[in-house]
Formats: C-alpha cells, sequence, structure tokens
C-alpha cells in the first residue's frame, strides 16, 4: 500500500517566496507593488472547486454483534452518565468503545466494550490522561474520568 503525505501551505508563505526582478528573494510588504502581484498570483492560482481522491485503507473489521445487543441491553444510554439523544430518526443515539482497542490486540468481547455518550467516548480518545480504567473484577469495572468514579457492570 502506497502512502502519501501532503505539506500545505498558506498562502502568504508561497507569496514569501516570491523572486523580485534582481533575482534576490524578498518578503512581502504592503507596497503598492507588492498588493498588486499578490493579487495578480491568486487569480493565476488555479483551486479546484471539489477534488477527490480514491485511497485505500486497511482497517480491522468489527463484529457488530455484540455491540447491538449491548446497546440494547443499555437501552442505548452512556453506562457512566445516562446519556443519550433522539436522532431525526427516532431512534436513542449512543457509541461503543473498546477498552483496549483492537489495533492493540483488544478483543471483540463484550467485557471489552462500553457503551457511551459521544461526549464520554471521545474523552476516552483524545483525554487519556484524565481517565482510569480498573480491571475487571467480578464482572464490573471502576472508572475514573478527573474526580469522578463510576462502576460499570458487564
Amino acid at each position: 500500500m502506497k502512502n502519501l503525505v501532503f505539506k500545505t501551505y498558506e498562502i502568504e508563505e508561497v507569496l514569501n517566496l516570491y523572486v523580485n526582478r534582481n533575482g534576490k528573494s524578498q518578503l512581502w510588504n504592503d507596497s503598492v507593488e507588492n498588493k498588486q502581484i499578490k493579487i495578480d498570483l491568486l487569480e493565476d492560482i488555479d483551486i479546484p472547486e471539489k477534488e477527490t481522491k480514491e485511497t485505500t485503507n486497511i482497517r480491522i473489521k468489527r463484529y457488530q454483534k455484540i455491540v447491538k445487543i449491548l446497546k440494547q441491553k443499555y437501552e442505548y444510554k452512556c453506562q457512566l452518565c445516562g446519556y443519550s439523544f433522539h436522532m431525526d430518526n427516532g431512534n436513542d443515539y449512543c457509541e461503543a468503545h473498546h477498552i483496549k482497542m483492537l489495533s492493540d490486540d483488544g478483543s471483540q468481547s463484550k467485557e471489552n466494550v462500553i457503551i457511551l455518550c459521544a461526549n464520554h467516548h471521545k474523552m476516552f480518545h483524545y483525554a487519556r490522561d484524565a481517565i482510569s480504567i480498573g480491571k475487571l473484577i467480578d464482572n464490573k469495572r471502576i472508572i475514573k474520568i478527573d474526580n469522578g468514579q463510576f462502576t460499570i457492570q458487564f
């Protein structure tokens, strides 16, 4: 599989590469000449309205049966705070989180999946330092988030 890396530039970075007539690089300033050159360059840049690119990703196949069973068991509500909301289609919204990520050899067993609201799910991914997940003991886990403590029953 081929990985592509793109570097993006702000237009000012590109314009700062302008070389004047003497062959010397110059930084942009607010002179009338530079403002006109900037306008001309911006008019010449071809920025497509939409651009698509086909890519190939390799992902771990997730078996949704256990997720569906757990969402039903917990009535589509966060196991931590009980929050959910009704979507436009009439269903309640919740998300499944793998305690040990599948990419780190986490299992797809019910003991490795918790049902969360979108807010808590994002915290599990982006605020990991604030979260402590206890070991599974007697089908329970203690999860600490900042100063709060939750007991999850499996």
